[in-house]
């Protein structure tokens, strides 16, 4: 992105120097910072996205790992200069600063490596570039210790020297005390203890005496009252010291030259490291700025679209809580007009446009909700505030127009422009016209432009033009304050009249201003305060139409959950049974098989016989309980009242039997026959009962199939019969199955409340002809019928 010749003053207007410096603040180098604080829009579209990919990988890192951060760090372009030369010695301080470095690459590196990256990470080839150097580490803190001086352990030669020094120090300041002393004793001193001059220890002497003193006069004192003597004992250790940390130095040196050699060697590979921690700290700045202001990444769009969703001024953000900007304008709009009260909101609106745009263009997550889109634009001009001149003479309007003038000569169709107030500082009408000429030049380029304006030619305008779009800064009429939220599409009225009075203005001069501003006028404003107050009551109904979509989404969400838990506990209780199920029926196998064999293997008489038949009827009386158990219940369904007939089957809830109506019902209760015995049951007791054949039962209850014994068989229809008249059919059923001289007969009683089925089993029992009884299986009707055996 070119900069403009108004890039500065357009860039304190809009904001964009205090996003520079925060993000400047971000870093952990003096070279990153510089860069922030020279950033500028980019010209290519490809290394925008790239950054922001980037910035995106980057965030993911920090929340992966606290460790993932950077310290400070030096700048080592001179550092770098000096390390390639061959021969070269750096100081302890250069040394550290490598080491920073080199730790501090190596470690992002292995928490980056841990974070698992995906194959397609837009950071793999920067981090494999990074060349950890663990060995020149250990090698410079083996040599520079923490207080960044040359360590004793550096060499045994170097821990010699120190220790010599240590001691022939510890003599010299020994004997110079002794000196003191003794002198000191004799008067001859001016003060009580040795002194330096020249970096040697020397006696504070009175100048009266210093003759009585053998040594070097090494300074006076300005009044010459006092002479400096260097004793001549304490020369000659002096000496010996002198001589000693002119060999620590050597050593030093030497040390310091080696250790810069080895580095010399891997010159390229630090350089590599250090410009990798640079290009670190660039994006991380980046993230962290996102995170303080609850940044996203935009889009960026070639056609000129913008989508700012939940969009906030940083600015704004740090001194108080923001109203945040919704604006939605398509590719085909070019012009969006924004119109309102003063101190509603629209200039705030117009900068937040601008900075936002700005900062997505410079590659810098911006304080909106996730979706924003932003244009991808070459230029930004910006005409905002009072612009007037002392210095070169100029009106406000002057001002204006020269600036605009400016923008109308260097726009182009991917530029953007932001005027606030245009029309103003002369005739209205004159203002008008000016501005929609202006405004159409713009929209002919394919400029994107928001002016702000109070003019109402121009919501005509936009409201007439099909490229161009109102839009308006929201207020409260019943309060009579502005909301701050901006609304488009539509027109906004100033208030003027409104806020006047608010603010103290009398009625009296507001009457007579309401008459100035003509009926054409007031009309229109009337109109658009009409709009303005329907469109804040259609607003309210879709928020609660919202709502209520949300509350019948999520109670959906739950029936589907519960169905889905209802369908996984069913499969769960099939599995069971069926498992249960078949390890009964190969128990049962195995008994059945192991009788069969005691059968075989013994003589089969009465006791062993009867033996076996007490082990089957036990088999048998284990399915018959596992067969019921897995029958499904029967489902029963209330009546109502309007449904209870007299003479009709029901089943008595509350007693899990059936019953008789004997009477329709009265006042909620009727008189139900159960087993013989009347009952007065409320209705809500009474639930459908089968479905029972009366005629057929009039004329008989036996089917009978097959004339001959063997195969041939009886069947008997219980369902819907009163346990009394059950007995007695079954009875007789079973007296003509003898007389007919059949062998098999079945029962058909049904699952039902199981009443049935209990008074058919109890006559079965106890009847001689019976020789044996069973359930049908699942694929003879399962516990709803009775197969039976006659002697």
């Amino acid at each position: 992105m070119s900069t403009p010749p108004t890039e500065p003053l357009s860039y304190q207007h809009l904001g964009f120097d205090d996003v520079r410096q925060w993000l400047a603040d971000e870093t952990a180098g003096d070279t990153v910072r510089v860069q922030f604080q020279n950033l500028q829009p980019g010209e290519s579209l490809p290394e925008i996205n790239n950054r922001f990919m980037r910035i995106a990988e980057i965030a993911a890192l920090m929340d992966f790992s606290n460790s993932f951060h950077i310290r400070h760090y030096n700048d080592l372009h001179e550092v770098l200069r000096l390390l390639a030369l061959d021969g070269s010695t750096l100081y302890p301080d250069n040394l550290m600063a490598i080491f920073n470095v080199l730790e501090q690459s190596r470690n992002l590196q292995k928490t980056y490596e841990n974070s698992i990256p995906q194959e397609d990470s837009v950071w793999k080839d920067t981090f494999e570039k990074i060349g950890p150097l663990l060995q020149l580490e250990k090698d410079i803190q083996r040599v520079i210790g923490p207080d960044g001086e040359v360590q004793d352990t550096a060499s045994s030669t170097l821990s010699s020297l120190r220790r010599k020094l240590r001691k022939s120090g510890g003599l010299v300041r020994t004997r110079m005390n002794n000196l003191v002393k003794q002198y000191g004793d004799h008067g001859y001193l001016n003060e009580g203890q040795a002194g330096i001059k020249g970096g040697r220890l020397v006696l504070p002497v009175l100048s009266t005496y210093k003759h009585q003193v053998k040594g070097v006069i090494q300074d006076m004192s300005n009044t010459g009252t006092t002479t400096f003597i260097e004793p001549f004992e304490i020369i000659e250790l002096n000496n010996q010291i002198k001589t000693i940390e002119i060999e620590e130095q050597q050593e030093v040196q030497r040390i310091l030259r080696e250790l810069t050699a080895r580095l010399h060697a891997h010159h390229h590979t630090i350089k590599q490291n250090y410009e990798m921690l640079q290009e670190l700290d660039f994006h991380m700045a980046l993230a962290k700025f996102g995170k303080t202001f609850a940044c996203n990444i935009p889009t960026l769009s070639t056609r000129g679209e913008f989508k700012l969703k939940s969009a906030r001024n940083p600015r704004l953000a740090l001194q108080r809580k923001v109203v945040p900007l919704d604006l939605t304008m398509e590719s085909q709009v070019t012009t969006l007009i924004v119109t309102g009260p003063n101190a509603g909101g629209k200039t705030v609106a117009l900068k937040t446009i601008g900075l936002l745009t700005i900062m997505a263009n410079a590659g810098v997550p911006i304080p909106a909700a996730e979706g924003s889109v932003v244009p991808f634009v070459d230029m930004i001009f910006a005409d905002i505030g009072d612009q007037q001149s002392l210095v070169d003479d100029l009106s406000t309007f002057s001002a204006h127009i020269g600036s605009i003038i400016s923008i109308l000569k260097n726009t182009t169709s991917r530029s953007l422009v932001l005027l606030d107030e245009l029309g103003t500082g002369t005739d209205p009408a004159e203002g008008a016209a000016l501005a929609r000429a202006i405004l159409e030049a713009l929209s002919e380029k394919g400029t994107k432009t928001v002016a702000t304006t109070h003019l109402g030619d121009l919501k005509v305008f936009a409201h007439e033009a099909a490229e161009v779009m109102n839009g308006a800064m929201e207020f409260d009429q019943q309060g009579l304050k502005p909301t701050y939220k901006f609304q488009a599409g539509v027109p906004g009225s100033s208030y003027g009249f409104e806020i006047s009075k608010r603010l103290g203005l009398s009625e009296k001069i507001l009457g007579v201003a309401r008459g100035y501003i003509g009926w054409a006028r007031d009309s229109m404003e009337k109109l658009l305060r009409s709009l303005e107050a329907e469109r804040v009551s259609l607003s309210g109904l879709k928020s609660d139409n919202t709502d209520l979509q949300r509350e019948l989404k999520m109670k959906q969400k739950r029936m589907d959950s519960a169905l889905q838990s209802v369908q996984k506990a069913e499969r769960k209780a099939d599995r069971d049974a069926a498992k249960k199920a078949g390890q009964i029926i190969s128990d049962a196998r195995q008994t059945v098989e192991k009788v069969i064999r005691q059968i075989r293997e013994s003589q089969a008489g009465k006791e062993n016989i009867k033996e076996v038949r007490g082990t089957l009827d036990a088999v048998e009386s284990r399915l018959e309980q596992v067969i019921e158990q897995t029958e499904e219940p029967l489902k029963l369904e209330k009546l109502a009242q309007e449904d209870i007939t007299q003479g009709m089957t029901v089943t008595v809830l509350s007693l899990d039997q059936l019953g008789t109506v004997m009477e329709a019902p009265i006042k909620g209760k009727t008189l139900v026959e159960v087993d013989g015995k009347r009952l007065r049951v409320p209705v809500e007791w009474l639930g459908k009962g089968p479905q029972a054949k009366r005629e057929e039962k009039s004329q008989s209850g036996t089917v009978v199939n097959v004339s001959n014994r063997q195969g041939s068989s009886y069947t008997l229809d219980l369902r819907g019969f009163r346990a009394e008249a059950a007995m007695e059919e079954l009875g007789r059923f079973i007296d003509q199955a003898v007389l007919s001289n059949l062998s098999l007969m079945q029962i058909i009683h049904g699952k039902g409340t199981g009443v049935i089925k209990k008074v058919v089993h109890e006559v079965l029992d106890k009847h001689s002809a019976v020789k044996s009884k069973r359930l049908g299986g699942l694929d003879e009707g399962g516990a709803g019928i009775t197969f039976v055996e006659l002697k």
